[in-house]
């Protein structure tokens, strides 16, 4: 990993850092991505094709997650996932929790129409996000405060998932 952009990624502020922070493989999102989730303080929002299990199944993000979901009121943590398949047939732990925080986690599948939107992103608090361009990549970028393209990302975000619906395939049944 680059040094300075470790040192970078743990010197960010969400809702104040305003440096680009430019990210190039899977250590450097994973920290991002924990680092982002540990200081969002009312909301997370998280774009996914299939739940990147090297970054959204590690106890720092998971333990962020939880930490988030205790603290906050209503729903604070919306997943669009594109794919489920990998998820259920190996097992995920953000799946896990969002079965036993119901009314704090939520994860729908995107509408057909956004199926195969190209992009993974994070947007945490409407003021920072991550993204990466390309889903199979680990190249992309992080800003811990970037209100403007935050608020662009988040108007996606909402736009796709009122159109969304909750991946049945994912619940727990009950026998």
């Amino acid at each position: 990993m680059n040094q300075r952009t470790d040192n970078a990624i743990e010197s960010q502020i969400l809702g104040e850092s305003r440096e680009r922070i430019i990210l190039q493989g899977r250590a450097q999102f994973m920290q991002a991505c924990e680092s982002m989730a540990e200081q969002a303080q009312h909301q997370l929002d998280l774009f996914t094709y299939d739940l990147d299990k090297p970054l959204y199944d590690q106890n720092g993000f998971l333990d962020a997650l939880k930490h988030l979901a205790i603290a906050s009121r209503g729903i604070c943590v919306r997943v669009l996932l594109q794919d489920s398949e990998r998820a259920r047939r190996e097992g995920h732990r953000l799946v896990d929790l969002s079965r036993r925080l119901t009314s704090k986690i939520e994860i729908r599948r995107p509408h057909p129409d956004y199926i195969d939107h190209p992009e993974n992103f994070i947007i945490a608090d409407r003021m920072g996000y991550i993204r990466r361009r390309v889903a199979e990549r680990y190249e992309g970028e992080a800003y811990f405060y970037h209100p403007i393209e935050a608020k662009l990302l988040t108007e996606f975000f909402n736009e796709v998932w009122e159109r969304s619906e909750q991946d049945s395939t994912l619940r727990r049944l009950y026998l």
